[in-house]
Formats: structure tokens, sequence, C-alpha cells
């Protein structure tokens, strides 16, 4: 009896590990298999995800470019529709591509006419010689020279030498104006300076000159020159015909014919040669005769001299 009990014991022990061994299978079946699925609904879901990222990445750069060919093609009918109102293709579409040839060609000569007809008009409205005479010739007032100046002969060659250029100065400076001592006058080096840049255009250099036998001292220590002798203007013979002015902004240049007239009769400045008599006639009648001098003046002073 005892025996039996225990074999029935032992039955039920085993079926009862089967019965768990069973259950403990059962669940771990049901663990896998619900772990796959949620790691295979993760993974799509996942993929998923990732198509529609790149669909719309997709879609985006596709949208994006649509927009950039819209805008060329916007571009480009725009460009063409310029080229046709301005009849670009005009000359391609033409069934006579001549009479548009010849149209072209006629209109070119048409403004080829008109630029002719303006720069005629241009030049009858240029300034006679004695509009530019009235305009400029004063200019030539302040460098009156004497027959009797040391320095003729270098005014007539061209050479505007520092003596000479001071020779010029003081002639044009009112004499009445100089400061007057006991027994001499003097002009402060200052005031000549102001007139010598009213009349040259380069740096004035200070120094002792000339003026028709009179010694004009500078000195140094004064700052001064200093005048020994009453001087008195004496009226010069010699007579200039403006022949040329030239005006290019502002350059200009005067060119004259000059002689001596003394005694109704006509000299060469320079030789003091007989040349005829003189009946207030043109000097360009004796040009080959006379002394020619070019005047070159910027900003109204004077920067040389030419022969």
């Amino acid at each position: 009896m005892a025996k039996k009990k225990k074999q029935e014991e032992v039955v039920k022990t085993t079926d009862n590990i089967l019965l768990e061994n069973y259950e403990v299978k059962t669940i771990k079946n049901d663990l896998e298999k619900y772990i796959d699925e949620r790691v295979n609904k993760v993974f799509i879901d996942e993929l998923d995800k990732s198509n529609r990222r790149l669909i719309r990445e997709k879609n985006r750069k596709i949208f994006v470019k649509n927009i950039v060919i819209l805008i060329l093609f916007l571009i480009i009918g725009f460009l063409l529709y310029l080229l046709y109102t301005n009849k670009y293709f005009d000359k391609y579409l033409s069934k006579d591509s001549n009479i548009s040839e010849k149209e072209e060609k006629k209109e070119n000569k048409n403004e080829e006419n008109k630029d002719s007809d303006i720069k005629k008009e241009t030049k009858l409205k240029e300034p006679t010689l004695e509009e530019l005479k009235d305009k400029y010739a004063s200019l030539l007032n302040n460098y009156s020279i004497n027959e009797k100046c040391l320095y003729l002969k270098d005014f007539y060659d061209a050479d505007l030498t520092r003596d000479l250029k001071n020779h010029l100065v003081f002639n044009s400076i009112d004499f009445t104006t100089l400061e007057k001592e006991e027994d001499y006058e003097i002009i402060t080096d200052i005031n000549f300076e102001k007139a010598y840049k009213k009349l040259f255009y380069d740096d004035y250099v200070s120094g002792s000159f000339d003026y028709n036998g009179n010694k004009i001292r500078y000195v140094n220590l004064m700052k001064s020159y200093m005048i020994t002798n009453s001087l008195i203007k004496e009226d010069s013979n010699i007579r200039r015909e403006i022949v040329d002015i030239k005006v290019s902004n502002n350059d200009i240049s005067i060119t004259t014919i000059e002689g001596i007239v003394k005694d109704n009769k006509l000299y060469n400045v320079v030789t003091n040669d007989y040349i005829n008599e003189y009946k207030n006639d043109s000097l360009l009648k004796y040009k080959e005769l006379l002394n020619q001098v070019v005047y070159n003046f910027k900003d109204n002073a004077l920067i040389s001299l030419e022969k």
C-alpha cells in the first residue's frame, strides 16, 4: 500500500513537472512572439518614418528645383520680350532683309548728317578774333616794355629771365604808391611779390635789376627794393597787333606782330631796321619783317613766351 502511494506521488510529481515545463515553454514562445512583433513593429515604424522623411526631402528639392526653373523661364521670357520690343528679331524674321538693311543704312546716314549739322552749327558759333580780342586783349596790358629796356632782346628771344620779369613787374606798379624816405623810395618784398603773382604763374625770386638805365637795388637786410632816383614811366613806342587767339579751358595763347612806330615810321624792334612809312595800317602786312611773339597764359598769368 505504501509502495503504491509512493508511486502515485512520483507520477503526480512528474505530471506537475511536465505541466510546469509546458507552461514555461508556452510563456517563452508567447514572449518571443511578442518581442518579435514589437521589434518588427518598431522597425517598420522607423522605416516608415525614414521613408516619409526621404519623400519630404525629395518633394522639397523637387519644389525648389521647380521654382528655380520657373524663375529662369520667367527671366528668359522677359529678355525675349525686351528683344522683341526693341525689334531685335526683325532682321531675322523679315522676308526682305535687304529692305531692313537699306532702312538701317538710311537711318545711320541721317544720324551722320545730323552730327555734321551740329558740328557746322558749333563752328558757326565759335567766337571771332574780334570777339576774342574784346575778351582777352587786356591780358597784355601789364606786359609793356620800352624800346630802351636793357632786356629787350631777351623779351623778343622769348627768354623770360628773372631780371626781365622783375622789370615787367616793376613797370606794372604805380610809382605814386612807393614808400618815400628822405632821398630814396622803397617797395617791400611782400608788395613786390604780390605784384609778381598777378603777372606770372611761376615762383617769385627777388634780386636787383635794371629799369630803363636805373638800378633797382634789392636790400636783403630790409627785405625791400630801394630806388635812389626819381623814376618817370616813359611811353613805349612798341606797337602790338593781335593776329590770333587760342583758348583751351584756362590756357590762353595770344599771338602778336610787334614793331616800333616812331615819327610815323615803322622799325623792327630788335634790329631797329627801318621798314616803311606807317599810316595806321595793319602790321600784318609786314609780318616777315617785324617781330612775332606768342604770349602763353594759364589762369590769366603768363607762363611763357614763344617767338
